[in-house]
């Protein structure tokens, strides 16, 4: 079974490999409650997209950048998800809801960027277990 956990692992190594600027916003999972409260006051917010692209989309270079909410087939949208793509469009960013990495790197090469399909990556996934690009050790991820 495929997991959103998953598809954004493809989406992001190439991201990574093609050295484009965004970060993950990690606000799925389950928190217990003292770690909810710290959260939130921290400034953690429902909804907030999967992952924001920080260089503006090549073919569309006035926007902002593109907040992206990735999901698996019959994945919804939440309310708080919905509130925050309009947030974030009235505010010049392009956004995408996208169902899984292969429409994500597709609708990310309409707007002009370099991303390889995702046929290539999930090939190279199933031949060494692990996504084309990926190096956890390339980057600080803990902040």
């Amino acid at each position: 079974m495929v997991s959103e956990l998953s598809e954004q692992i493809v989406l992001v190594s190439e991201l990574r490999k093609r050295k484009i600027l965004f970060c993950s916003v990690p606000n799925g999972g389950y928190r217990g409650k003292r770690e909810a409260v710290r959260l939130k006051m921290s400034g953690v917010e429902k909804g907030v997209p999967d992952l924001l692209i920080f260089d503006p989309p090549p073919n569309e270079i006035e926007k902002s950048g593109v907040a992206l909410e990735l999901k698996v087939k019959g994945g919804r949208v939440s309310k708080d998800q919905k509130r925050w793509l309009k947030m974030l469009e009235e505010r010049g960013w392009e956004v995408l809801v996208c169902y899984g990495a292969s429409e994500a790197l597709k609708k990310l090469r309409e707007l002009g960027y370099e991303v390889q399909d995702a046929g290539a990556l999930y090939e190279h996934r199933s031949k060494t277990g692990k996504p084309s690009g990926s190096d956890p050790s390339s980057g600080d991820v803990t902040g």
